[in-house]
């Protein structure tokens, strides 16, 4: 009984002294989507990287082709991401409206990329035009510092390998 009734004195002096219990452990932080193609890289490379993209999609859409277009879609929609997540001008109401211009542009990459993967190439050329509509925006409210950087090498999510033919 007095043991009970020392470990209950010590618990209760524990708390009035203001201990605070353990902290409790945390998972880390996971990384963005875009840290594995983009991590690391400057900004300038990210912006070129989303064009060079994003004129190969063109070029590819305008052939009647959708062979390689996710895979430049997919590099639009984690270069939008990233610059979204890195870049953070001084004025608020010009953060806000890059900001949203970027995550349209991610959005929009992503109907290009579910319509090249269902080779719709109509639906896909259509997404696309206006992805290059919000990229000409984004290029407008982003700092000079990073559309006007000389060319550098550029990053792109690889294309997936051609499905194998179906059996008959």
């Amino acid at each position: 009984m007095t043991l009970r009734l020392l470990l209950v004195s010590l618990f209760t002096a524990g708390l009035s002294l203001g201990a605070s219990p353990p902290p409790v452990p945390t998972a880390p932080a996971a990384a963005p989507e875009w840290a594995e193609l983009f991590g690391g890289a400057s900004l300038p490379v990210i912006w070129q990287s989303i064009e060079a993209a994003a004129a190969k999609a063109n070029t590819a859409l305008a052939a009647g082709r959708t062979t390689g277009v996710a895979a430049w879609a997919e590099t639009v929609h984690l270069g939008a991401h990233a610059l979204v997540d890195q870049i953070r001008p001084e004025d608020p109401e010009r953060a806000k409206r890059l900001h949203a211009v970027l995550e349209h542009a991610a959005r929009l990459a992503d109907e290009v990329l579910a319509a090249a993967g269902r080779n719709e190439i109509d639906l896909a050329a259509a997404a696309h035009r206006r992805l290059q509509s919000a990229l000409a925006l984004a290029r407008l409210r982003l700092p000079p510092a990073v559309t006007s950087a000389p060319p550098a090498a550029l990053r792109e999510v690889s294309p997936a390998p051609p499905a194998p033919p179906a059996k008959p």
